[in-house]
């Protein structure tokens, strides 16, 4: 992979044109009930974008990365932060499938327990449904272990802030 052709940017779902260029790509990508199953469990098919911004309006400290090839987005990971709890959950990630196998999902995951570490987390978590393999198989290469179930069904992994 060459590093020069992909960045990863902060986003805002509060500002309107980061909105309207994740609504296009978002909808895209959710095309299928299983695909949005895997992100997004508790979510129902067919997608629609303005359930999915409702969710992040529910929570304060969320920040959302994307990982951008020449101007398109091909990757997209949230990380909400529990003050309380000095907890950093990250959810919604996913990669195009055209872009799927060239190490993005690991630099996201990187990027997001960066910030993490800085906002003053000591632990990470996140959920991956059990037959989600590919994702199971990631996080736990990056030091996640098995914590437990979800209410959703999915599997909740951590992982303590060694920064």
């Amino acid at each position: 992979m060459n590093d020069l052709q992909y960045s990863i940017e902060e986003v805002s779902y509060r500002d309107r044109e980061d909105r309207r260029i994740l609504k296009t790509c978002l909808s895209n990508w959710f095309y299928s009930p299983k695909i949005l199953n895997f992100v997004a469990p508790s979510m129902t098919f067919p997608f629609t974008f303005s359930t999915w911004v409702n969710y992040y309006r529910k929570l304060s400290g969320i920040t959302t990365f994307v990982t951008k090839h020449e101007g398109w987005i091909v990757g997209h990971i949230s990380l909400h932060f529990d003050e309380t709890k000095k907890n950093a959950h990250l959810f919604h990630l996913f990669i195009d499938p055209g872009y799927r196998r060239r190490g993005l999902a690991q630099k996201m995951i990187t990027v997001v327990e960066d910030h993490g570490s800085k906002l003053g987390a000591v632990s990470f978590s996140l959920f991956v449904l059990p037959k989600n393999e590919p994702a199971r198989i990631l996080y736990e290469k990056r030091g996640y272990q098995e914590d437990g179930l979800g209410r959703t069904g999915g599997i909740k992994y951590s992982k303590i802030n060694l920064d």
